[in-house]
């Protein structure tokens, strides 16, 4: 296909609040197909829809819900044809699926009654039955989208996230002559999140053989209280979250040794595999997709066992420089093999085009 698409993207806006993962993944996508040369339109919704060829909806969110109603609801009135959806859906249901399918199931019948009622999942359920095709990040994702909501495997296919190669060129010793670490184990994320779990770190910070970095803000909620008390205790380095773009977070990734994403889940964490192409060695959570991306050349922990997690890290510390350096080159190779963000964008416009035939 070689028409130039007017491409429509649909993000959360919360999103701009929150230097994470979806944000890059939105941005970076973007970029990706507008290098393609494609038109980027960003969707409002609280301004007139625009005319596009396609509209990527970036995480199935009750912040889309609204919008997505009534563009379902404009060609039944009409007789013109809905703007074909794409979904990623950015979803992982820690909980228990079978519990929660069947709290979908009882939401379901009292809908019947009592319009209106919509619980979280519910409303990911019904923005996931909207989209003509989903882009989960891993099979993870993908199972649980098709078991949970009764998504069949044939309306989704699965587009991974992906990495700028500029963190496998940056080596820049900016981070060393400002901290005055180098060698360290690093996490870089949302810190206030729960999900990510940093609390944990922090707390065996004393035992690890390296000095411990976190970059990303806490906020003034009890646990991000208890991680700033925890900072304080034990000295560890803290700086609140960087731009993307910023060199001191890649010469942050290049310096470290180690890099800890010790979440309770992750799909799969964007910011371990910026840190791989860095040269990092890495400990993560064994919970979401993380072991599609990571293959064998990552240390996985159970993200409740502190014991787990301090083993782990300790041990990739105490490795041999020349072996941890052979390790470390192949997941490198790895994910610069898989998962640029060209190649990201490239299987996402195939995503599209396979609508618009």
């Amino acid at each position: 296909m070689s028409k130039v698409l007017r491409i429509g993207i649909l993000a959360p806006p919360s999103i701009s609040l929150v230097n994470g993962g979806v944000r890059t993944q939105v941005s970076q996508t973007a970029e990706a197909l507008q290098r393609l040369g494609h038109e980027i339109v960003w969707i409002q919704s609280n301004e007139p829809f625009p005319s596009i060829d396609i509209l990527h909806v970036f995480v199935a969110s009750s912040e889309h819900w609204g919008l997505l109603r009534q563009l379902n609801s404009i060609p039944q009135q009409s007789g013109k044809n809905r703007t074909p959806i794409v979904l990623s859906p950015v979803f992982f249901a820690p909980k228990h699926i079978q519990l929660t399918k069947f709290k979908l199931h009882a939401e379901s019948i009292v809908g019947r009654v009592f319009t209106g009622i919509s619980s979280e999942y519910g409303i990911k359920k019904q923005i996931c039955q909207l989209a003509n095709i989903i882009l989960p990040n891993t099979r993870a994702e993908q199972n649980q989208i098709n078991r949970l909501f009764d998504i069949p495997i044939d309306r989704m296919q699965i587009i991974p996230n992906g990495v700028e190669t500029r963190f496998m060129q940056e080596k820049s010793d900016e981070f060393e002559q400002r901290y005055g670490v180098k060698d360290f184990v690093l996490f870089v994320g949302q810190a206030s999140a729960t999900r990510k779990n940093i609390l944990k770190l922090l707390e065996i910070a004393p035992s690890l053989d390296a000095p411990l970095v976190v970059i990303g803000d806490l906020g003034k909620d009890a646990y991000s209280q208890k991680c700033l008390d925890s900072i304080k205790k034990h000295n560890i380095v803290h700086l609140p979250t960087l731009e993307h773009h910023s060199s001191l977070l890649a010469s942050a990734y290049a310096t470290a040794k180690v890099f800890v994403l010790p979440s309770l889940f992750e799909t799969p964490g964007i910011a371990a595999m910026e840190a791989a192409l860095a040269g990092c060695a890495i400990v993560i959570t064994q919970n979401g997709g993380t072991k599609e991306y990571f293959k064998d050349m990552a240390s996985y922990i159970n993200p409740l066992d502190t014991g787990q997690l301090r083993a782990s890290i300790n041990e990739l510390l105490g490795t041999n420089v020349t072996q941890l350096e052979v390790q470390n080159a192949q997941l490198k190779d790895h994910i610069l093999t898989h998962y640029s963000w060209d190649t990201v964008g490239s299987m996402s416009l195939a995503a599209y085009e396979s609508l618009l035939r």
